[in-house]
C-alpha cells in the first residue's frame, strides 16, 4: 500500500509528537526535580520507586484529590511509564515542580503540549508540507530552547521516504529484545535502589537512636532568660513590680493547676518590657530560694510569627530537645512560622510538666488575636503548672473580667520619686528642682526619662560643663525630642527604636486599620495638648462614622492603650487625652498626605462640635465647677482649631477659591468666636476674650445683609463691647453696644429683651464710678491682666499699680483684693527680671494672706493666687534656697 505525502506528513509528525516529546519531557522533569531537591533529603531523581512516594508526599491534599489519576502511576517513580498527559501534569501543574517553574521552561514546555494536542485532536490523517515544517519547527525551537538534543527531530524533519512493512518488523523485534534488555537493567537499578534506600533508613534510625539516647541522658534544670538588660542605670520599680507579683501569686494560687494569665499594656516607652523582666527575675530568685522544685522564667518575643518562633526555639533548646530533632523540624516546615511553632509546642508541652513552676513572658505583642492560638492557653491544664505574661499595645483584645486573668495599664509611668531617681542616677545631675520639670515635661515615661538623661550626661561630658536641665526644658520645648532620643538608642542596644518612633510606628498602624481611633488621633491632632471632654471626642467620631453606636465608641477609646481618660464620681468618664508624646506624633502624621478637603471637614466638624458645647454649657458656668473647668478646656480648644484654620487659610478668600465655603461658612466662624469670646469673658480670661472677638471681627466683611446674617453681627458687636467693658475700655465698648443696639431695634423693634440687654449693657458703660472706686480699680486689675498676658509687662505694671494704689485706698493694707494686686505686681517684676522686687510683693501678699481669719473671704478672694509663678521660683531665681523651702512649707 503506498501512501501520499500529506499522509506520511501525518505519521512524521505523530512520532515526533508520541516518541520523541515525551521523552523530551521526561529530560526535562528529571532537571527541574534535581535542579530543586538534589541537595535535600529527597535526593537526585533516578526512576526510583522512592522518588515517586517523595513526589506523592509533597503535593497538597487539593492536589491528591484533583489529580489522583496522574499521581497513581506518578508515584510508581518511573518516567518511562508516564504518558504525555503525565509528564505534563508533573511539569506545569504539580505543587511539587510547577509551582517553582521559571517562565522560560513553562512557555516552551506548554508550546510541546499544544503541539502534541493540535496533532491528537486531527480530523483527517494528513498535513501540507508546510503544516507539517511548521510543527516541526515549533518543536525544534522549543527543544533549543530547553537545551535538549536536535538530531532525531532533524531526522524525522528532513525524512523523504517511510519504512517499509519489514524493516518494520524487523524494527520491532530489535525493540522487543532491546525492551528485555532494558527491563532486566531496571530491575537491577531498582534493587540497587532498594538496597540504597534501606541503607538511609538505618542510618536514620541510628541517628534518632542517638537523638534519643542524647536527651534521655540530658539533665533538665532550673533556668531564667530574659531580654537583654539596658546599658543604662536602671531604676526597680518596687510599687508596680510588688503589685503585678502579687497579683502573679493571687492567680496562681486561685487556679491551681491551671494557666493563669497577666496583660501588662501602655503606650510605647511606659516600661512594660522592663516591668516584665523585673517581675520575672523576681519570681525566678525566689522559687530557687524556695527550693520546691524545677522552675524556669523564659521570654518569647510576640512581635511577629517569626519572631515568636525563633523564641520558641530557644525556649526548646533551654528544655533539653535535641539540635537533631530542632534541625530536622526547620526542615520539614520550610520556613513557615506557623507550622514552626506548632510543631514546637508539641515537642515543649510534655517538658514544661517536669517543672513544678513556670512563668513565659510573651514581650512586645502588637496584634494579640494573630498570636493567642500559638501560646499557652489561659486555663489549660496540658502545659503543666504555669503562668503567663503579656506585655502588649493591643488593649482592645485583652479580655474583660476573664476567668484566670488580669489586666493592669501602665500609662501613667513612672512613680514621681522613682522617675527623679532615674533621672539623677544616669545623668548624675543634681539639681532636683529642675528635674521635678523635666520628669512632669516627660509625663514620669522611663523611656524618655532615660533618652533625656543620658542625652544631658553625654552632653555634659563632651564639652559642655555647664548644660543642665533648665537649658534642657528649653531646646525639648521646641519639639527637638526625637533628635535627643535618637542619641540614646546609638548607645543602648536594648532598645532598638526610640520612644517617638516607636510611638509613630503604633499611631501608623492604628490609623490604617482602625476608623474609630483615625478619627480619634485627627480631633486630638487639631487640638490642643489638653484633655478633651468626652462628648466633644464621641460627638466627632459619631459625626465623621455615622454607623457606629456611641457605646462602641466610648468602648472603643476606652481600650486604647495610647489614649488615657478621666472618671468622674459615678465611674462616667468625663475626659480623654494622650500623652505629650503622642499628641507631638499626631501633630506630624494624623492629617500627613490629606487633600485639603479633607482637613476642612475636620476642621468644620470640631468647630461644630466645640460650639455646640459652649452654647450648651455656658449658662451653667455659675452653678458647677465642673462646666467652668470643661469650658475652660474647650476654649483652649477652641484657640487651637482657630490657628489651625488660619494657617490652613491664610484669608478666608482662599478657602472661597477652593469651593470649600460650604464647609466653613463666615456665619459659623462669626458665631462660634462670638460664643468662645464670650464665655472666656465670663471665666475672666480677658486676653483670651480679646483674641477670640478680634478674630470673629475678620469675618464680619464676608457676612451677607440678610436679617440673620445681620443678627449675627448683632451678637458679635454685643460680645465684642462686653470685652472692651471688662477689660476698661469703655469707649470702644460703648462704640460696639450702640452698634448691636441699632441692628437689633431695626430687627425686632423696642418690645424685645435682646434690645433690652443691649439698653443695659449700655448703662453699665454709661455708669460713672468715680476714680476711687473698687469697679475702677478691677478694670485696671484686668487691663494689668490683660497686658501681662500679651507680655506688655511695663504696661501690665502701670496698670497693677494703680489698681493697687485704689485698693489700699479704699480697703486699707489688709485686704484680700489688696492681697491680690501685690501677687500680680509679683508676677510682672517677675516677669522681667526683677526677682528682689517681685520677693518683696509676694513676701507683702504672704503676710495679708496669713492675717486675713475669714475662711470664706480666703476662700473667695485669695484663692485665685494659686494660679501662675510661686514665690518658690523667685526665690530659686536669686539663689536663697533656703526662703525657698520655707515658701514650699507655706
Amino acid at each position: 500500500m503506498e501512501y501520499t505525502s500529506e499522509q506520511l506528513n501525518y505519521f512524521r509528525i505523530c512520532y515526533i509528537a508520541f516518541n520523541l516529546v515525551p521523552e523530551a519531557l521526561r529530560e526535562v522533569f528529571k532537571q527541574e526535580w534535581n535542579f530543586l531537591y538534589m541537595t535535600t533529603p529527597f535526593g537526585k531523581w533516578e526512576d526510583i520507586p522512592q522518588n515517586g512516594h517523595d513526589f506523592y508526599n509533597n503535593e497538597t491534599t487539593k492536589s491528591l484529590k484533583k489529580n489522583a489519576r496522574y499521581l497513581t502511576t506518578i508515584q510508581k517513580g518511573n518516567t518511562a511509564e508516564w504518558d504525555c498527559s503525565c509528564l505534563i501534569f508533573a511539569i506545569l501543574y504539580s505543587d511539587t515542580i510547577g509551582t517553582t517553574l521559571s517562565a522560560a521552561i513553562r512557555k516552551e514546555v506548554d508550546d510541546l503540549r499544544q503541539v502534541r494536542n493540535d496533532i491528537s485532536h486531527m480530523n483527517d490523517a494528513e498535513l501540507t508540507d508546510a503544516e507539517f515544517q511548521n510543527y516541526a519547527a515549533r518543536v525544534l525551537v522549543a527543544f533549543t530552547s530547553l537545551k535538549l538534543p536536535l538530531d532525531d527531530v532533524e531526522i524525522v524533519k528532513n525524512q523523504t521516504s517511510f519504512p517499509t512493512a519489514e524493516v518494520k518488523s524487523l524494527k520491532m523485534q530489535a525493540g522487543k529484545l532491546k525492551h528485555d534488555l532494558k527491563t532486566k537493567d531496571e530491575e537491577v537499578k531498582n534493587l540497587n535502589s532498594e538496597l540504597q534506600l534501606t541503607q538511609n533508613k538505618l542510618q536514620k534510625k541510628q541517628k534518632v537512636r542517638e537523638s534519643l539516647t542524647q536527651e534521655i541522658n540530658s539533665t533538665v534544670e532550673s533556668f531564667c532568660s530574659l531580654t537583654l538588660k539596658p546599658s543604662h542605670q536602671i531604676i526597680r520599680r518596687l510599687g508596680d513590680v510588688t503589685r503585678i507579683t502579687k497579683k502573679l501569686d493571687e492567680l496562681q494560687h486561685k487556679n491551681k493547676r491551671a494557666v493563669s494569665t497577666i496583660y501588662l499594656s501602655g503606650i510605647p516607652g511606659c516600661g512594660k518590657s522592663q516591668i516584665a523582666r523585673q517581675v520575672g527575675q523576681g519570681v525566678f530568685d525566689r522559687r530557687l530560694s524556695e527550693g520546691e522544685g524545677l522552675a524556669f522564667v523564659a521570654t518569647l518575643n510576640a512581635e511577629t510569627l517569626d519572631s515568636l518562633a525563633d523564641s520558641y526555639f530557644c525556649l526548646a533548646r533551654h528544655l533539653g530537645i535535641t539540635e537533631y530533632a530542632l534541625t530536622n523540624l526547620a526542615v520539614s516546615t520550610k520556613g513557615e512560622p506557623r507550622e514552626k511553632i506548632q510543631d514546637l509546642k508539641r515537642f515543649i508541652t510534655p517538658k514544661m510538666k517536669q517543672f513544678s513552676y513556670w512563668l513565659i513572658i510573651i514581650d512586645n505583642v502588637v496584634d494579640l488575636p494573630s498570636v493567642r492560638c500559638y501560646l499557652p492557653a489561659t486555663g489549660s491544664e496540658e502545659w503543666g503548672y504555669g503562668q503567663v505574661l503579656i506585655t502588649t499595645l493591643d488593649t482592645w483584645s485583652v479580655p474583660s473580667n476573664a476567668p484566670h486573668t488580669y489586666h493592669e495599664s501602665l500609662n501613667q509611668g513612672m512613680d514621681p520619686d522613682d522617675a527623679l531617681d532615674l533621672l539623677w542616677k544616669v545623668s548624675q545631675m543634681s539639681n532636683q528642682d529642675q528635674a521635678e520639670k523635666v520628669a512632669e515635661a516627660l509625663e514620669y515615661q522611663p523611656l524618655a526619662l532615660a533618652a533625656a538623661a543620658v542625652y544631658v550626661q553625654t552632653v555634659v561630658n563632651h564639652g559642655s560643663p555647664n548644660y543642665g536641665w533648665r537649658k534642657y526644658l528649653e531646646t525639648f520645648e521646641n519639639n527637638e525630642r526625637e533628635a535627643k532620643e535618637e542619641l540614646f538608642v546609638k548607645q543602648n542596644i536594648a532598645y532598638p527604636q526610640t520612644m517617638s518612633s516607636s510611638i509613630k510606628l503604633a499611631v501608623t498602624r492604628v490609623i490604617e486599620s482602625d476608623d474609630i481611633l483615625r478619627e480619634v488621633f485627627v480631633l486630638f491632632s487639631l487640638c490642643a495638648s489638653d484633655s478633651i471632654p468626652a462628648e466633644a471626642v464621641v460627638g466627632f467620631v459619631k459625626y465623621r462614622t455615622t454607623e457606629q453606636a456611641e457605646e462602641f465608641i466610648r468602648a472603643k477609646i476606652q481600650k486604647s492603650s495610647l489614649i488615657s481618660y478621666v472618671f468622674d464620681e459615678d465611674r462616667t468618664i468625663t475626659y480623654f487625652r494622650v500623652h505629650n508624646v503622642i499628641y507631638e506624633v499626631l501633630k506630624s502624621v494624623t492629617t500627613c498626605g490629606r487633600d485639603l478637603t479633607y482637613i476642612t471637614e475636620c476642621l468644620s466638624v470640631s468647630i461644630t462640635i466645640f460650639h455646640s458645647l459652649i452654647e450648651t454649657n455656658k449658662n451653667l458656668l455659675q452653678a458647677s465647677g465642673k462646666v467652668c473647668v470643661k469650658l475652660d478646656k474647650i476654649t483652649h480648644h477652641c484657640r487651637q482649631l482657630y490657628l489651625v484654620f488660619r494657617t490652613t487659610f491664610t484669608i478666608y478668600t482662599e478657602l472661597l477659591d477652593k469651593e470649600l465655603s460650604h464647609l466653613i461658612t463666615p456665619g459659623d466662624l462669626v458665631s462660634w468666636l462670638s460664643s468662645t469670646a464670650e464665655v472666656c469673658c465670663l471665666l475672666n480670661k480677658l486676653s483670651d476674650a480679646y483674641f477670640f472677638s478680634k478674630s470673629s471681627s475678620y469675618f464680619l466683611d464676608y457676612l451677607n445683609n440678610e436679617p440673620k446674617d445681620r443678627l449675627l453681627r448683632s451678637d458679635h458687636f454685643h460680645v465684642h463691647g462686653n470685652v472692651y467693658s471688662s477689660i476698661g475700655q469703655y469707649t470702644q465698648a460703648r462704640e460696639y453696644h450702640e452698634r448691636s443696639l441699632t441692628i437689633r431695634k431695626e430687627i425686632y423693634g423696642e418690645d424685645h429683651e435682646d434690645v433690652a440687654a443691649s439698653y443695659n449693657n449700655l448703662g453699665n458703660v454709661y455708669k460713672i464710678y468715680g476714680e476711687h472706686h473698687g469697679d475702677v480699680a478691677t478694670s485696671y486689675n484686668n487691663l494689668g491682666k490683660v497686658h501681662s498676658d500679651l507680655g506688655q509687662y511695663k504696661q501690665a505694671e502701670d496698670y497693677h499699680q494703680k489698681s493697687l494704689a485704689i485698693r489700699k485706698d479704699i480697703y486699707g493694707e489688709h485686704h484680700g483684693d489688696v492681697a491680690l494686686s501685690y501677687y500680680n505686681l509679683g508676677n510682672v517684676y517677675s516677669n522681667l527680671g526683677k526677682y528682689s522686687q517681685a520677693q518683696e510683693y509676694y513676701e507683702k501678699c504672704r503676710a495679708i494672706r496669713k492675717e486675713i481669719i475669714s475662711e470664706l473671704h480666703q476662700w473667695s478672694t485669695i484663692n485665685r493666687l494659686s494660679v501662675g509663678e510661686n514665690p518658690l521660683s523667685v526665690n530659686c531665681d536669686v539663689g536663697q534656697y533656703s526662703q525657698a523651702r520655707s515658701s514650699q512649707l507655706h
